[in-house]
């Protein structure tokens, strides 16, 4: 008859079962069905750090504290995936009964190294934190600082634009702005974005006159390890792939060079692009809205720009009107540009009439920016609080022409005066009480001060 005791007492005996068991890279323990250890295997003295001697003939339970080969021998069931950790050691224990004529005559435990696998996943899970902060400082940095709020005017023209702005922003056609420089190209394109679906995806703005061709084309499309001298380790990913899921803003369209062009029709043809030095088309989902001040249509007639590409991005074009045709929004942006330049620079800033009346006679080739760039020099010049012609860099350039004062300008200064006596009645003359009255009046607080000294209230 045969006896399993009588072979696990002599398996060690066995030189071929011997040298199998012992090959191997994985612990083997065997016991009876008492749980007695009949044998173990090099690779389980080594993972566990015992000896021979301190198992074999032993029961399990006495030399393996909290060892789970007696329920595996009671149940009659295997227990699969058991961690332990000995030492600095980590490993994995698969328990299986050994069934004789359907009895139970023993157990076997397979025990597995997973310490280097349990690193490996550390190190993963620590490489998959540092990617999502990554990821997280592209999103910070890649994305829509301004809305529509920010564009400052009330003229009809400038309205109308911000209409059908917010109206295009919920669809996803390319958009093409037009318009001078310093006219707010970069303003529209950054309040689309924020109006749009795409809204908590990447804003990704590059301006295309600001690279030589060959290096605009690696910011796009990325390229390859090793795809030419320099390149870095690992490639680079590109502003079209940065831009998944986002838009991608294209500043400067005007200026991109006309191989270039052709590259860009293909990724708006077929929504494909390959890095450079790559071999496999990459597919994105980018909505484009483009910018120039440049007449597009005239460089096509100097066959200087693709008319495929014109077509495929003046989808939908905004014309943005420059600042010396809406002129009545001139007060309004000071007010704004002088309150932000007063928090930034911890004072208050006012500007006379006088000085008000030059800026809205000025032409402005630069447009909005420019007139910033001019409030902001006489704000940093000015000796007193407030702004006078003198301290303007444009008060030589500009035949001052005093506004006509009349019934009507009278009429409006009463009006206005009465309307500020009001609300300070009504919420009072502390700090708060001036803070609520500004914000009644619609204007700021550094601008109700100022009104307050002039009409002498």
């Amino acid at each position: 008859m045969f006896s399993l005791e009588f072979d696990l007492n002599t398996l060690q005996t066995i030189p071929l079962f011997n040298n199998i068991i012992n090959s191997l890279h994985d612990g083997v323990l065997i016991a009876d069905q008492d749980g007695i250890v009949k044998y173990v295997n090099s690779a389980y003295l080594r993972l566990t750090g015992v000896s021979s001697g301190d198992v074999l003939d032993k029961r399990i339970e006495e030399v393996r504290p909290g060892a789970r080969l007696p329920d595996v021998l009671k149940a009659g069931r295997p227990l699969l995936g058991i961690r332990r950790k000995v030492r600095n050691i980590e490993y994995i224990a698969d328990i299986s009964p050994i069934l004789l004529g359907g009895k139970v005559v023993g157990a076997i435990s397979i025990v597995r190294d997973i310490t280097e696998i349990t690193e490996l996943s550390g190190k993963l899970r620590d490489f998959t934190h540092k990617v999502q902060e990554l990821s997280n400082k592209v999103r910070e940095i890649h994305r829509a600082h301004y809305d529509f709020g920010d564009i400052i005017g009330r003229s009809p023209e400038l309205e109308k634009v911000k209409t059908m702005a917010l109206r295009v922003a919920e669809g996803d056609a390319p958009v093409l702005v037009l318009g001078e420089s310093g006219s707010g190209k970069e303003l529209f394109a950054h309040a689309i974005h924020k109006a749009s679906p795409r809204r908590n995806n990447p804003f990704v703005a590059i301006n295309c006159s600001a690279f030589p061709p060959h290096l605009l084309s690696s910011e796009l499309f990325g390229y390859e390890e090793g795809a030419f001298t320099g390149a870095a380790k690992g490639g680079k990913l590109g502003l079209f792939q940065l831009a998944h899921g986002g838009t991608l803003f294209l500043d400067e369209i005007g200026d991109m060079e006309f191989d270039l062009q052709a590259k860009l029709l293909r990724i708006l043809e077929t929504g494909e692009f390959m890095r450079i030095g790559g071999t496999k088309p990459i597919k994105v989902d980018v909505r484009i809205v483009s910018a120039t001040n440049k007449d597009l249509e005239k460089l096509i007639r100097e066959t200087k720009y693709r008319e495929d590409l014109f077509y495929r991005l003046n989808v939908i074009a905004l014309r943005i009107p420059p600042l010396r045709a809406r002129t009545e929004d001139i007060p309004l942006l000071v007010e704004y540009y002088l309150d932000r330049l007063g928090s930034k620079m911890n004072r208050g800033i006012a500007l006379s009439d006088e000085a008000l009346t030059i800026l809205k006679q000025y032409h402005y080739p630069g447009n909005v920016r420019e007139l910033f760039n001019i409030l902001e020099f006489a704000a940093n010049t000015c000796e007193g609080p407030t702004i006078m012609p003198s301290d303007l860099p444009i008060f030589s350039r500009i035949k001052y022409q005093p506004e006509p004062q009349g019934i009507l300008t009278d009429a409006r200064r009463t009006s206005e005066k009465d309307a500020i006596q009001a609300a300070l009645k009504n919420f009072g003359t502390s700090v708060e009480g001036k803070r609520r009255a500004a914000q009644h009046l619609g204007i700021s607080l550094a601008t109700l001060y100022n009104k307050i000294r002039q009409y002498g209230i």
